[in-house]
């Protein structure tokens, strides 16, 4: 009899979910083109800023992107932005998405394309958080 059970290290159940998942996706969608990639802004030789994502299928997800305080409003997230989608492309990529919160960076989004798909209120403080996505 199967049983459950909550465990507080997760590493050997995300192997085999994973191994699972990827399994049965590659049975109904057939192998699929994933690639992990980052754009990053240096400052001599110190990260200031960066994207990290991954391209699966088709689609671009920007999974973090953060900017040295510093630097915001200066234009860089704008080209972090475009490297990361231009990237993207290149490997076959025809939408992105990502989320952010409301004290975060939706403005951002919105004036780099992205239009929001959905949204939850609820976090602590008033905190929003908003999925955003756009055809590259």
């Amino acid at each position: 009899m199967p049983s459950i059970s909550v465990e507080r290290t997760i590493g050997k159940t995300k192997k085999a979910v994973l191994g699972g998942l990827i399994g049965y996706n590659t049975e109904k969608m057939g192998k699929q083109k994933y690639k992990r990639l980052a754009v990053s802004l240096t400052e001599g030789n110190k990260i200031v800023g960066g994207i990290v994502g991954e391209v699966w299928t088709t689609v671009l997800f920007i999974q973090l992107f953060w900017i040295e305080q510093k630097l915001r409003g200066k234009d860089y997230g704008t080209k972090l932005i475009r490297a990361i989608e231009d990237e993207a492309r290149r490997f076959g990529a025809t939408k992105s998405y990502l989320d952010t919160m409301s004290f975060q960076a939706p403005g951002f989004y919105r004036a780099c394309g992205y239009e929001e798909f959905g949204s939850i209120e609820g976090y602590p403080g008033g905190v929003t958080r908003h999925w955003f996505t756009k055809t590259l």
